[in-house]
């Protein structure tokens, strides 16, 4: 069984969050990147009672950032951080939803959460 599991999709202005629930990956909300983002990341690993961070690994300047983030995250929490290849999570998630029937004015909303949603379906998908 895979322990509950928050993945989080990292960006400079907003990080999306999705939480697994057994097999099953949920977006769960999309939070600032500001002074306030570990204190609220450690309220979310508390009220979703998540035992390890699963952290979207990005390419280039934005991997670097993303490596430098997991630093100051292993820091301030004490459950594990496994890096994972998200490269073209959004990009994926960005076609679903254009693809998808849902109300124009939504498709324009941020999607960190659903793309945090994707790729920890594709890694819970790779565990079994």
């Amino acid at each position: 069984m895979i322990p509950k599991t928050l993945a989080i999709d990292f960006g400079t202005k907003r990080i999306g969050l999705a939480i697994s629930f057994a097999t099953l990956a949920e977006p769960l909300k999309i939070i600032p990147n500001n002074d306030k983002t570990f204190a609220n990341l450690k309220k979310v690993i508390q009220e979703e009672n998540a035992k390890q961070i699963l952290l979207g690994l990005s390419e280039q300047e934005m991997a670097e950032k993303i490596k430098v983030f997991a630093k100051q995250l292993e820091k301030e929490v004490d459950i594990p951080i496994i890096l994972y290849d998200e490269t073209l999570s959004s990009k994926e998630t960005h076609i679903k939803i254009n693809n998808s029937h849902m109300k124009k004015s939504k498709k324009r909303q941020p999607i960190d959460h659903y793309a945090a949603s994707h790729f920890l379906q594709e890694w819970i998908d790779t565990q079994n």
